[in-house]
């Protein structure tokens, strides 16, 4: 194997699924999907503002301020569901 170690090691390391939450509920389960789309939108929305501020054409701009408004929206709604 080129990174060093046996594919044995590689596939024991990397390959098996990780378990986090074993004894998990329904609402632990729903409330852990929640969080996780929100902080996705929330870096989302961070990398749109960035495109945002680094382009200078017209037409991509407003695309982008579109695609950010739209990402807010859902954001604000994923907020108040809590």
């Amino acid at each position: 194997m080129a990174l060093g170690g046996t594919t044995v090691e590689y596939d024991r390391k990397f390959a098996t699924p990780v378990v986090t939450h074993i004894n998990q509920t329904d609402e632990e389960q729903a409330i852990l999907e929640h969080n996780a789309r929100i902080a996705a939108l929330k870096t989302y929305a961070m990398e749109l503002r960035e495109h945002f501020k680094n382009t200078e054409d017209e037409k991509y701009k407003r695309y982008l301020a579109v695609k950010l408004d739209r990402t807010n929206q859902q954001l604000e709604q994923l907020r108040t569901e809590e």
